[in-house]
């Protein structure tokens, strides 16, 4: 089984790491945020054609501004958009911006709250 790497990544170092995974032959594979009760993060995942995976972890809170990597992989605006809509972290520089439109859903960010959060 191939192991999975995962990095930390500071937001200005963003860009410049995703050229880093282009220059050396990796593919975008996804980009994901995930909510916990006491942090959430974005997940880049980047794959090589030998399976080798590797992760890059930002740290974020609702309400952030990243940097699009839409720039060095174009497909990245269309997770770019998912992140805004549902987690509620801005996006700076996407090749394409819905505007906060690319999901509609009853609950605005729905993802940026938890369970935990509600019963507050």
């Amino acid at each position: 089984m191939t192991e999975c790497i995962i990095n930390p990544v500071a937001t200005e170092e963003l860009v410049d790491r995703s050229k880093q995974y282009l220059q050396n032959g990796y593919r975008l594979v996804q980009i994901c945020g995930t909510k916990t009760l006491s942090e959430m993060y974005l997940l880049y995942s980047f794959e090589k054609l030998d399976l080798t995976l590797e992760t890059l972890r930002l740290d974020v809170q609702v309400g952030d501004t990243v940097p699009s990597i839409s720039g060095v992989y174009f497909a990245a605006f269309l997770y770019e958009n998912e992140i805004h809509d549902l987690y509620g972290v801005n996006v700076s520089g996407m090749a394409v911006d819905f505007q906060g439109t690319f999901y509609e859903t009853a609950v605005k960010q729905p993802f940026s709250v938890t369970a935990a959060d509600m019963k507050e």
